[in-house]
């Protein structure tokens, strides 16, 4: 039986390259193929931002993680780069004003909680900024709550973000009703961090979760794992190289580092982690096949589908191998009704998703029609 889905469909309109999409069907598990660039990334990050409610750092840090970035200066007047919020606008451009404000809407179908952002110029109160910031801004609204954020101010730097928080209030925006974020996790492309590792090893460790981790890396390590932990003085000013994930092996007396076994031994942790501590949340996975053999992929996939269903888990990943939605039609095909797969192209400038049920992708798997 399935769970209530947090995301039953999901519409995307004028976010980064999206005009507009609708995937009306997303199961417990999704997985979303297409080319290079098409437009999986966007959809995982509109997801994102959509079970966030809109949070400021998580925009900013999609923002800065693109290298999206626009001159733009500090209170003392000089000069910084700063993250381009404009760049999440679907073709904006600030010559042509004929167009009107660009907005983006990320929405569920019987989710009330519709997510609108939109850049609009009539911000207030004017006086509290010098005359070199731009006063056009950001408005966010979701449900019938919404905040406001004069772009001048949303660079990369903790301090001008309280601000920007202050200003917010200070603006009459309705923070008290703001709706609570949806659980959610999100892996890749590339590795997951030590710091993450270490985040979500703490909310797992001496508990049975730890035990399910530890049984996963076995499909990729062999029964030669005996034990896993992670060690070191989060403290430390340099945090981020302050711990790391050891592996006991029955080869040898004593821990070795985990990243000795392999990048695809921490793809398959981050992801047995993320799955560990994601009940009741979404699981996002960009290019989940990377660093991971075609000869255990097929394990990997029933451990999605089975956990997604034991935890009510909404899955919704991304590929762009033949291999991964093999693999995930064989477990797809041994849990019924929780699978669903969408092709993603371009017909001329439009976004299209193809959808392919349980049936028809295991036809397409057995015939090896081409469906990435």
């Amino acid at each position: 039986m399935i769970s209530q889905l947090h995301l039953p469909s999901l519409t995307v309109k004028g976010f980064r390259g999206v005009r507009s999409l609708e995937l009306q069907n997303l199961g417990q598990v999704t997985l979303l193929a297409g080319k290079n660039g098409i437009g999986k990334t966007a959809i995982l990050e509109a997801i994102r931002v959509y079970a966030s409610r809109g949070d400021i750092r998580l925009l900013t840090d999609l923002i800065v993680g693109c290298d999206e970035m626009m001159p733009g200066s500090d209170e003392a007047g000089d000069k910084i780069l700063i993250p381009d919020f404009t760049s999440l606008f679907y073709e904006y451009d600030p010559n042509n004003e004929d167009k009107g404000h660009p907005s983006i809407q990320i929405s569920a179908e019987g989710k009330p909680e519709e997510l609108t952002l939109q850049l609009v110029d009539d911000f207030e109160p004017r006086n509290l900024f010098s005359d070199n910031i731009d006063l056009k801004a950001f408005k966010i609204t979701i449900g019938s709550s919404n905040r406001t954020i004069p772009l001048g101010l949303m660079y990369y730097h903790d301090r001008v973000g309280f601000r920007s928080h202050r200003l917010m209030s200070r603006n009459g925006s309705n923070t008290e009703a703001w709706l609570d974020p949806i659980k959610l996790e999100s892996l890749g492309p590339g590795l997951i961090q030590t710091i993450d590792v270490a985040r979500l090893w703490d909310s797992v460790a001496l508990t049975k979760a730890e035990d399910f981790v530890t049984e996963a890396l076995r499909l990729v390590v062999g029964d030669g794992l005996e034990r896993l932990a992670v060690i070191g003085d989060p403290s430390v000013p340099y945090a981020r190289k302050g711990r790391r994930v050891v592996a006991k092996l029955k080869s040898s007396t004593t821990p070795i580092p985990l990243k000795r076994l392999g990048d695809g031994v921490q793809r398959f942790l981050g992801i047995a982690l993320a799955l560990a501590n994601c009940q009741n949340g979404i699981l996002l996975i960009d290019e989940v096949e990377n660093g991971i053999h075609h000869s255990i992929q097929e394990s990997l996939w029933r451990m999605i589908f089975r956990v997604a269903v034991e935890s009510n888990i909404q899955v919704v990943a991304a590929t762009h191998s033949w291999d991964c939605i093999a693999n995930f039609a064989v477990a797809a095909d041994e849990t019924p009704a929780i699978g669903t797969l969408y092709r993603l192209e371009h017909f001329g400038d439009d976004l299209h998703a193809v959808h392919y049920s349980e049936e028809n992708l295991k036809v397409a798997e057995q015939q090896r029609i081409e469906v990435r």
